[in-house]
């Protein structure tokens, strides 16, 4: 598998490291979480075994929008799925195996989060693992481009697209920003995520805007449902 080579890799997987202290607080338990996962034969989970295959043609375009359309879909995306706050706490701590069950226990449920993936990077690499090192670059390579062909970010005409909350942020984290607010805009067009974000590099501050309608909708219509 070729390695990352775009402003995604290396530079940017470190800046993890730095982020390990703001990671999220814990969601339900094991059991509640499996509890929530079917497994039905979906056009999803066809691409999905495309993916774990490691396919060179696989339109991971197809997969997210199809991921989003399942009945699999979460639109937290790996938020609220035990594991990812004790894997961030394990590379805090340098410990990479323990990382990894941790990375296998959130992928196990969400096989899409795109946070487990970029955390598995670096701690699958720091462990000397290369095949899974592979494997969870291919992910995060093929995860990237696509939300990156879907705009540039710099307006609300041009917001990159995002399905999952979880997505979002590892997106911010692995361009290496700094996020100084945040705040949800509205338009006829859908609903949007704007961040002011610093380049640590540059010092340069700008918007950026990530349309996160699918979520949005999918989140209310959970809502709605659940007064009825």
């Amino acid at each position: 598998m070729t390695p990352i080579t775009k402003p995604v890799a290396i530079i940017a997987l470190a800046v993890l490291l730095a982020a390990c202290a703001s990671a999220p607080t814990e969601g339900p338990s094991r059991a509640e979480a499996d509890s929530q996962i079917p497994v039905p034969n979906s056009e999803y989970r066809r691409l999905l075994a495309e993916a774990r295959g490691l396919s060179f043609t696989l339109d991971f375009d197809a997969l997210r929008r199809a991921y989003s359309e399942s009945e699999e879909y979460n639109p937290h995306g790996g938020i609220r799925l035990t594991g990812l706050p004790e894997a961030y706490q394990s590379v805090e701590q340098a410990n990479y195996e323990r990382c990894l069950r941790y990375v296998d226990e959130v992928l196990g449920n969400n096989y899409m989060s795109l946070e487990a993936h970029m955390i598995g990077v670096v701690c699958s690499g720091r462990s000397a693992e290369h095949d899974r090192e592979d494997l969870h670059r291919y992910m995060v390579e093929g995860l990237m481009d696509s939300i990156e062909r879907s705009g540039d970010g710099r307006t609300q005409e041009s917001a990159y697209h995002t399905i999952t909350t979880s997505e979002l942020r590892a997106f911010v984290r692995l361009k290496g920003l700094e996020v100084l607010e945040q705040s949800i805009v509205y338009d006829q067009q859908g609903v949007y995520d704007k961040m002011q974000v610093r380049d640590p590099e540059s010092g340069v501050e700008y918007p950026l805007f990530f349309n996160v309608s699918q979520q949005f909708a999918h989140s209310v219509e959970n809502e709605s449902a659940s007064l009825e």
